[in-house]
């Protein structure tokens, strides 16, 4: 086959040189055909123009000088070979002809140009009135005649010579298909045997292949690749005889599998739902070995988790028979190791070949499963269950322990975010405590403590009424702090706050402190806006954080006049409190005060902020700035 398409090639690339060669040979023959046949022109011009009258003689002499010189050269180029004169002032170049009977001819053209040009010459300088004129001019004309006739003669047969070409051609051509056609004959005859035959049989083999029978050898003899394939199909048709051997024995033990499978996955189900359904992350690592170890029939279960950045493996929780050699409580571990980068567990007979069953004892390193627990993308420790059995544990137990392990990763990341969420809970609950404190019970404590000096210095001073206004003041005040203290612990003990109306809340604030300070505060409300109720919880924030701008406004400010603005702008409730007192630098914070802090920390509890502007001497205007709904206050 390779031999016949090279012969194939061969026969068209000397085919398609054949073809230029012809047609370039054809172009050149042509060009020369197309000179001679100038030739004969170039001799019948000259004899006209030497013929002509005498009144035309210098225009006459210059036009026969030129036809002479390109006669003469292309009869020169024509004979020898060379660049010959073509029109319109170019010039071509001819090869030797090797016919010997073209050059013969075109000797004869030379020879009778030479005896024409001799009697053009006589003719040029003979008068007209001189006899033998006329009888120079008959020479000249049948010189004329016989080198025209010779011209023809060299273009008679440069036309025969590039026939006997053309004719070659054509027979090469004829051969060169009989040639191509042979081949194909071969070819095809070559091809029917060396590879449809191969192919029908090897058709034939599939055929009973598809039928199933898987006991008929596929043997093709043929080319190499049709051996290829026959070997191909041989090796399918025994791949396929095992796999129904496979399937024959699977199909009698599926009942029990799937059976065994079924009770495997309810009892992950079941096992799942328990772990998920605990907070505690001490109970759920302790509940997560021992699920594992009694859903894989294992002797051993560790939980390990990533520590300090991620390098070690820590012990978290094990159950299980133990050798009574000394467990190690942690183990150094690649971030690179085969269980942190795998997505489903490993079975493995050592516990050195994964890299994360490092903490077990040569007894149980036999055989176990180490499934990562993973959370997305993220590795937060490994599960290894273990056995002193080889080959323990299957693919099966594998696919359980994955899901096993995905799912306690979960239950431990659930476990974890309560307990954070239990701490930030109470920590934020200690917050709100201490600012309650130090809103209610400082602020009263700091203002007894100032009564009470003041009622010293009139006992001192035998102003015993203006003491015992004092000191019924400062009773006032103690029924205040006792009814806030009780408040708090109802607070406190009330699960499900009551709603509260905010408008009234603060102009009842603004009344109590502006009786308790003697104080002149103005109260301005905006109508129709921000009286629905909102949440207890928002109320209280926004309350003691209004009662510590008043108190600071009446206590420290020095201020004569106080105004409280309750509205709705840009989209936020406000509380603005402005005094015309002694201002200060809201960037300095005295040493011992926390009544800023507080506040701020109140607003941004709420979803809030705080704006102060204030500077020495200037006054102090304090906003709160608390979000709300549509309908909200």
């Amino acid at each position: 086959m390779i031999f016949l398409f090279v012969a194939f090639v061969l026969l068209v690339v000397v085919s398609v040189g054949a073809m230029i060669w012809g047609s370039e040979t054809q172009r050149q023959d042509a060009l020369v055909i197309n000179l001679a046949g100038r030739q004969r022109m170039l001799a019948q011009q000259m004899t006209r123009l030497a013929l002509e009258a005498d009144s035309r003689k210098s225009a006459v002499d210059a036009a026969l000088l030129e036809a002479e010189a390109v006669f003469d050269r292309t009869l020169y180029a024509l004979r020898e070979g060379g660049a010959a004169p073509y029109p319109p002032d170019a010039s071509v170049t001819l090869q030797r002809p090797t016919d010997p009977r073209i050059l013969s001819a075109l000797d004869q053209v030379a020879q009778t140009w030479s005896d024409f040009r001799t009697q053009l010459y006589k003719l040029q300088w003979a008068s007209r009135s001189n006899p033998i004129f006329w009888l120079t001019r008959q020479t000249f004309e049948d010189e004329a005649a016989t080198l025209v006739e010779a011209a023809d003669a060299v273009v008679r047969l440069l036309e025969a010579d590039a026939t006997a070409k053309i004719n070659r051609l054509r027979a090469m051509q004829m051969s060169f298909l009989v040639g191509a056609l042979v081949l194909l004959g071969v070819g095809a005859w070559v091809t029917h045997r060396s590879a449809l035959t191969p192919l029908k049989d090897l058709s034939a083999a599939v055929d009973r292949l598809g039928g199933n029978d898987l006991e008929s050898p596929i043997q093709v003899t043929g080319p190499r690749e049709i051996r290829s394939l026959s070997e191909s199909f041989d090796a399918m048709r025994k791949n396929l005889a095992a796999s129904r051997l496979e399937l024959l024995d699977l199909t009698t033990t599926l009942e029990a599998r799937v059976a065994q499978r079924t009770r495997e996955l309810n009892a992950l189900s079941e096992v799942s739902h328990e772990i998920s359904s605990q907070l505690d992350v001490s109970h759920v690592l302790t509940s997560v070995t021992e699920k594992a170890r009694t859903l894989l029939d294992a002797e051993s279960a560790r939980l390990c988790l990533l520590e300090d950045e991620d390098q070690y493996l820590t012990l978290k929780a094990s159950c299980g028979a133990q050798t009574g050699e000394t467990v190690e409580r942690r183990s150094a571990i690649n971030r690179a190791s085969a269980v942190l980068a795998s997505q489903r567990a490993l079975v493995c007979s050592r516990a050195g070949c994964v890299g994360g069953c490092g903490l077990l004892d040569e007894a149980h390193a036999a055989s176990h499963v180490v499934a990562p627990l993973r959370i997305g993308d993220e590795v937060i420790g490994a599960l290894c269950v273990s056995s002193s059995q080889p080959n323990h544990f299957s693919a099966e137990a594998a696919d359980v322990a994955t899901k096993l392990a995905n799912t306690a990763a979960v239950a431990l990341q659930n476990a974890q975010l309560f307990a954070q969420a239990e701490k930030i809970a109470t920590l934020e609950e200690r917050n709100r405590i201490a600012a309650d404190m130090h809103d209610g019970l400082g602020q009263m404590l700091s203002y007894l403590g100032l009564v009470t000096d003041q009622t010293v210095d009139l006992l001192a001073a035998s102003e015993d009424a203006k003491a015992l206004a004092n000191l019924e003041r400062m009773r006032r005040t103690i029924n205040q702090a006792t009814h806030q203290v009780r408040a708090s612990i109802q607070q406190l003990m009330d699960g499900a706050p009551r709603e509260r109306k905010l408008r009234d809340r603060l102009q009842e604030t603004v009344r109590e402190i502006e009786g308790k300070y003697q104080a002149k505060i103005d109260w301005q409300a905006e109508e129709g806006v921000l009286t629905a109720a909102i949440p207890r919880a928002v109320t209280e924030q926004i309350l003691n954080v209004t009662r510590e701008m008043l108190e600071n406004a009446c206590r420290h400010a020095a201020a004569q006049f106080i105004c409280v603005r309750f509205g709705r702008e840009n989209g936020h409730g406000f509380v603005r409190i402005e005094d015309d007192g002694r201002g200060f630098d809201p960037a300095v914070q005295p040493a011992g005060h926390f009544g800023l802090r507080v506040m701020t920390a109140r607003a941004a509890h709420i979803g809030g902020k705080l704006l102060i502007e204030s500077a020495p001497g200037a006054g102090t205007s304090v906003t709160l700035l608390f979000p709300h709904g549509e309908g909200r206050s």
